[in-house]
């Protein structure tokens, strides 16, 4: 089937979109975190890490890195990776944390498809990654 509006050469910004807005989310979730930080208790409770301030200081500094890569185009299938993994991570352990501190469970699907979509593709235009 034809494609209603036949502008291919537009597909390199199409990746582009999607980096800066995938990257626009984590940095976001970043600032939702930190300023939802007075109710994160300190009791939460995950196998390695007991202390729940430590827990949510590794995730913020995590997506701020994640967002930052993305929207700069720097290292973006590292980012890519990184992102895919944090979000694996969260959909497993999303019942421990309390629910006005982290965002939704689709929230995370939705960000792993896109992820998973970056690093198969790539950057996309205005990036500092060089094309393979």
């Amino acid at each position: 089937m034809l494609n209603l509006f036949p502008i291919q050469w537009l597909a390199l910004l199409a990746y582009f979109i999607l980096r800066v807005g995938v990257g626009g989310v984590f940095l976001y979730l970043v600032h939702a975190q930190i300023k939802n930080w007075k109710q994160v208790p300190a009791t939460i409770n995950l196998p390695i890490i007991k202390n729940g301030k430590v827990i949510f200081t590794f995730l913020i500094i995590t997506e701020l890195i994640i967002g930052a890569l993305y929207i700069i185009g720097l290292a973006t299938q590292a980012a890519a990776l990184l992102a895919i993994a944090l979000c694996i991570k969260i959909l497993f352990w999303h019942k421990r944390f309390p629910t006005g501190s982290i965002p939704a469970k689709l929230t995370y699907v939705l960000i792993l498809f896109a992820s998973l979509s970056l690093f198969i593709t790539g950057a996309g235009a205005l990036a500092f990654d060089l094309p393979i």
